[in-house]
């Protein structure tokens, strides 16, 4: 009868060990994963934006723009509108503001035509011969980034606070609306510095 009692005893014991092991394992990849969690993204500000509807523009989509107002007589206040340029049939658009230099944009809508934060990433893949970027801030639907010509040897490798005085800030805001997959940009022929690229890829962010 001791016979048989010792070899179950010993399986139990081993049993028990596995699960603790099993449990102790389990433990660990729990916390790796919550060490490796991506931090939230800033949330969108709006008060110092407004709506701007598109669909007069051939576009179905809502901008937010710089909350800019002018004085259109002594006792008359206006509320100062974009300049868009498009051409009909073009799925392209600029828009900018009389009232600050530092605010430009283009829209592009892609159709059902795939486009993602990775496949801009990609795009600057391909340009790597010619261009030098440092990722600033990334979201699922956003990239704030710097962007330097390696001509002549410049380089974007500095101290933060000398990097951010250089007009070489760009981002792209990538949204699917009503089906319709659009990216927002700062202008590419642009010089930016980063406290205004920053000002423009909040604005982009809230396009719905």
């Amino acid at each position: 009868m001791k016979k048989i009692i010792f070899p179950i005893a010993l399986s139990v014991l081993l049993f028990s060990c596995g699960e603790d092991k099993k449990d102790a394992n389990h433990t660990k990849d729990t916390t790796t994963k919550e060490e490796v969690a991506t931090p939230k993204e800033p949330e969108v500000d709006l008060s110092e934006l407004r709506d701007f509807d598109m669909s007069p523009y051939d576009l179905e989509a809502t901008l937010f723009i710089p909350k800019k107002s002018y004085m259109i007589s002594e006792d008359e206040e206006g509320v100062e509108d974009p300049i868009v340029e498009h051409n009909e049939g073009e799925a392209y658009w600029n828009l900018s503001m009389r009232s600050d230099k530092n605010w430009n944009i283009t829209v592009e809508d892609w159709g059902d035509e795939e486009k993602s934060i990775a496949l801009e990433k990609e795009i600057h893949k391909e340009n790597a011969d010619v261009y030098d970027y440092k990722y600033i801030e990334e979201g699922k639907d956003y990239l704030l980034y710097q962007r330097a010509l390696k001509l002549g040897g410049t380089t974007i490798e500095m101290d933060e606070k000398a990097a951010s005085k250089l007009p070489n800030y760009h981002f792209v805001v990538v949204k699917k609306i009503n089906g319709n997959y659009i990216t927002i940009k700062s202008n590419d022929m642009g010089e930016f510095r980063k406290i205004s690229a920053k000002k423009m890829l909040n604005s982009a962010r809230a396009t719905k």
